[in-house]
């Protein structure tokens, strides 16, 4: 049954993602990685897309950055990187 864990699992990058325009703006970044799949947001984390109609589920920043990496083969601390955008990524 959806929704019968009682909400979702802590998450550390929730302060840099809550909300709908922060989530969706990690979706929007997140998919411009994606040549045929596409992230969306919705109030409790995002979906991965495939062209194939294939969705993953992702309730964590840290799930969402582990299924575009799957999908698209780019590190997971670069996705990372990417999906919370220039002004939080942390300097190499």
């Amino acid at each position: 049954m959806c929704g019968g864990c009682g909400g979702a699992p802590p998450d550390w990058a929730a302060e840099l993602v809550r909300g709908p325009r922060r989530r969706s703006a990690v979706a929007r970044r997140l998919s411009e990685l994606m040549a045929r799949d596409r992230v969306d947001a919705f109030p409790s984390g995002w979906t991965v897309r495939a062209a194939t109609g294939s969705t993953v589920l992702c309730r964590t920043y840290d799930e969402l950055v582990a299924a575009v990496s799957r999908r698209t083969g780019i590190a997971p601390d670069i996705v990372s990187a990417a999906g919370l955008g220039a002004e939080h990524a942390q300097p190499r």
